[in-house]
């Protein structure tokens, strides 16, 4: 995905959802950020951000989730409930782009909300690499001793 660095223009919820129907990818590409800046109703935010996380177009699901974390971080609201089963679909997005982003909106989601999303696969990755850095872990000694 090329980057582009544009200016980032306040939005109307009419023209999001004119370039929604038009499916216009150029446009829908920007929206989600454009909302996240300057858009002031957080649930409008979240919900063409998740509408959004579903496009076939890979950098507007990537932008999509900015558009999440924008409104967590710039409205201070998003409902757990609605974006956390989006953000775990986007870890597991078949474009690696799209996945490290997720990682990054993840992390920046939970900081801002408090939240733990995300955190078993996290915690067991660590215990993964726990045990196998424990090299003495070998059978028959004693639990104490490995």
């Amino acid at each position: 995905m090329e980057r582009r660095y544009e200016k980032i223009h306040p939005v109307t919820e009419t023209e999001v959802l004119a370039a929604i129907a038009r499916d216009d990818v150029e446009r829908l590409r920007l929206i989600p950020i454009e909302l996240g800046m300057h858009h002031q109703n957080w649930k409008f935010i979240q919900d063409i951000a998740v509408r959004l996380s579903e496009h076939p177009d890979p950098s507007v699901r990537h932008n999509a989730l900015l558009g999440i974390e924008y409104a967590a971080r710039f409205r201070g609201r998003v409902e757990k409930n609605i974006v956390k089963p989006v953000l775990l679909r986007a870890l597991r997005d078949q474009d690696p782009i799209v996945v490290a982003q997720a990682e990054t909106v993840v992390a920046s989601v939970n900081r801002l909300m408090g939240w733990k999303i995300g955190g078993a696969k996290a915690q067991r990755e660590r215990e993964a690499r726990y045990e196998a850095a424990r090299p003495c872990r070998q059978e028959g000694l004693p639990p104490e001793l490995g």
